[in-house]
């Protein structure tokens, strides 16, 4: 019997950005696609669903607090003309532990997207938690995640658990986009994603490179992809493959 999932009112295409490990870069690289996204001219928003360890405020450099509204419905705060709904403007301080059971998490996530005013979208990225947890595996069972995106360190532990999210997605029937290897150089070396494109027969979207600049822009509120030529190229690629391949 097939599962119908939902879809979100106004909102045409769902975006995954998964990786499976922690410390990859994915929040950084759901961020990148979706300013890339926007500056394309799609009406965009995004989702921090990694509720314990919510960072795409400060990438973006947003600050306010989001106030639910008198029917408890929740108006995304707005930035690059991306919509954007993150723990951290829910909580009372930008550094306040977020210690809940996975249950509690999982249906948090859910309230997020079905009560958020989301409006149209041409798509909407959900940045996931790391892993196969019970949080993601809720997400790709009842909501309609139209493709996801695999981020990984080129390193063999980091690629290991890339394959393992890819699996997931393959078992789940999600499309996958492709693979990007984040951190490449000196540090973790380069070509694990490669190696994991090849064999596991999907699309590698891009490598990009360990940059102090990276790190400068994310930590000043400035996604990097405005700045950084290397990073529009490869991000304005992984944004044709999705208006391509599953945007509507």
């Amino acid at each position: 019997m097939e599962i119908k999932r939902i879809k979100l009112p106004g909102v045409k295409t769902i975006i995954g950005v998964l990786s499976g490990k922690g410390g990859t870069g994915k929040t950084f690289v759901a961020s990148c696609l979706a300013a890339t996204l926007a500056k394309l001219g799609k009406k965009t928003g995004i989702l921090d669903a990694n509720i314990s360890c919510p960072d795409i405020f400060k990438i973006f450099g947003v600050t306010q607090k989001i106030v639910p509204t008198a029917d408890r419905k929740i108006e995304p705060a707005e930035k690059y003309g991306i919509k954007i709904v993150s723990m951290a403007g829910l909580s009372s301080a930008e550094d306040e532990p977020i210690v809940w059971r996975g249950p509690i998490v999982s249906k948090i996530i859910q309230q997020l997207l079905k009560e958020t005013l989301w409006g149209e979208l041409d798509a909407l990225i959900i940045d996931f938690p790391s892993g196969t947890s019970d949080a993601v595996l809720t997400i790709l069972q009842n909501f309609a995640v139209d493709g996801v995106l695999i981020v990984t360190t080129p390193q063999e532990l980091s690629t290991l658990d890339a394959r393992r999210s890819i699996n997931m997605a393959l078992a789940m029937k999600i499309p996958i986009l492709g693979i990007i290897e984040n951190m490449r150089g000196e540090v973790f070396g380069e070509g694990g994603a490669a190696r994991v494109a090849e064999t596991m027969r999907i699309p590698l979207l891009g490598s990009i490179p360990l940059r102090k600049q990276i790190t400068a822009l994310c930590d000043a509120g400035m996604p990097p992809v405005f700045q950084m030529e290397e990073l529009e190229m490869i991000f304005g690629k992984v944004a044709r493959i999705a208006m391509e391949k599953i945007m509507v």
